[in-house]
């Protein structure tokens, strides 16, 4: 059986966590099936639960992703000679993730 590269394997969860956030955000989590996610990443169920054994794993992934985005966005905000407070950090943060949203 050939190696499959991380890059492909991380490729592969990411698609499974946006069909999630897709499915979520326009059904709500309760009323978005197991079934409901695997028709929406168009992968057998097979390949879904290699990474997640349930939608729970996935919001729990989901929301990781996220931490790490808002944390990245405040280093980021933290580090930049502004001369701003951390208030205007932290309001900088919410607007980008109130735009985020929105996309999705």
């Amino acid at each position: 059986m050939p190696k499959v590269s991380q890059q492909y394997l991380d490729a592969r969860r990411n698609q499974i966590l946006d069909a999630a956030k897709r499915c979520f955000l326009r059904d709500g989590f309760h009323e978005t099936s197991m079934q409901d996610l695997l028709a929406e990443t168009g992968l057998s169920a097979g390949a879904v639960y290699r990474y997640f054994s349930s939608k729970e794993d996935m919001v729990l992934a989901i929301a990781e992703q996220s931490m790490r985005e808002v944390t990245a966005m405040i280093h980021s905000f933290a580090a930049a000679p502004r001369g701003k407070g951390l208030g205007d950090a932290l309001g900088n943060v919410l607007d980008v993730l109130q735009r985020k949203h929105a996309q999705d």
